[in-house]
């Protein structure tokens, strides 16, 4: 089958479709991508995935903000959620005139005791350290803490609806068995997260460790289902989540030329800086390959689940140095299906057309 770099048409086919927000890895915004997101558009509504870096302009950019529908939230890493309060902040202006926006996410870690241990010599205090390890409800209550006098002003000024109306957290369940920074993700069946009138949103949880709880997410409509992977080492609950769906929009980094775990990482890796301290540089280096998946194993994901479009995104590196054909090629190795390398405003259909 033709692996193209990038995918056709979505808006004119009709349907369903995916549109791909922004594609790059963080948290260090990419130069030429916007900061991860992606969302599903089915029946008049958009129901967006993670809210990386630019996500509202993003949307603004796509249309898509006034029919904001759902937003869930895969894992509370700052690369995927930076953006998510400024999705109601800045977009209080459209989003006051619709229903309440629910937001699934992860809910708290567990305490201190969640977190890795402590490096002799390196680790500073923990920041707040009554709670730590905060979920998306208390994540969001910082939020509104935060911009109190902003708010304040203008719904007395300018009578605006109040925001935290128009916001309705509901964090996700933590399946028995499972608890950080160890056993992040232990063998489940996915789980219902809800379903309405035109998809139905499936999760389960995926190997990003030491990050605790991380999701993965299914939707499935009319049209066809997506599968949204977040930030995941390959993961069999993923493939478990994944199986038959008509596209998998998967994470994946560049392992050409990666050297073991004790080496620095490469050149343009998404949070390699100049001066960088060689334990800090190790350290990212080590979740990148324990908790990512390369772009030589991506392939074999979505082999194994069968799925019949594979799109790639969060790209590390983030930036234009490698050419879409890099990609397709490394993907392709162990997959026969198409391979669509993600560039931000990109929209899928669901199901490719067929050609008559």
């Amino acid at each position: 089958m033709t692996r193209p770099g990038r995918g056709g048409a979505g808006r004119e086919a009709g349907g369903a479709r995916l549109v791909l927000l922004g594609t790059a890895g963080g948290p260090l915004p990419s130069p030429v991508r916007s900061g991860i997101a992606q969302a599903l558009v089915a029946g008049g509504g958009t129901y967006l995935l993670d809210c990386g870096t630019g996500v509202t302009r993003q949307l603004r950019r796509a249309r898509l903000l006034a029919s904001l529908r759902r937003v869930l939230v895969t894992h509370l890493h700052s690369d995927h959620t930076c953006d998510l309060f400024d999705v109601f902040l800045l977009g209080w202006p459209v989003l006051q005139w619709n229903p309440p926006v629910v937001v699934h996410g992860p809910g708290p870690a567990g305490g201190a005791g969640a977190l890795p241990a402590a490096e002799p010599g390196r680790a500073g205090g923990l920041v707040a350290p009554h709670a730590p390890t905060p979920g998306l409800v208390e994540h969001l209550d910082a939020c509104f803490a935060a911009h109190a006098y902003d708010l304040n002003l203008r719904v007395r000024d300018s009578g605006r609806r109040d925001l935290r109306d128009l916001v309705r957290p509901q964090e996700l369940p933590v399946p028995p068995g499972a608890q950080g920074p160890a056993e992040v993700a232990p063998d489940i069946d996915p789980f219902a997260v809800f379903e309405d009138d035109h998809v139905r949103v499936s999760a389960t949880l995926v190997h990003h460790a030491p990050v605790f709880p991380a999701y993965a997410f299914r939707l499935d409509t009319d049209d066809g289902s997506v599968v949204v992977s977040g930030d995941t080492a390959p993961c069999e609950n993923l493939v478990r989540l994944a199986r038959g769906a008509d596209v998998l929009v998967h994470e994946v980094y560049d392992d050409t030329g990666l050297g073991p775990a004790a080496a620095e990482p490469p050149a343009g890796d998404d949070e390699d800086e100049p001066g960088d301290d060689p334990w800090e540089a190790r350290r990212r280096h080590h979740h990148l390959v324990t908790s990512h998946t390369a772009l030589g194993e991506v392939g074999r994901v979505a082999a194994a689940a069968g799925v019949g479009r594979l799109v790639l995104t969060h790209f590390v590196p983030g930036d234009d140095t490698i050419p879409d054909e890099h990609w397709v090629a490394g993907a392709g190795r162990d997959y026969d299906g198409e391979v669509v390398v993600g560039h931000d405003l990109l929209e899928l259909p669901l199901r490719t057309p067929v050609a008559w």
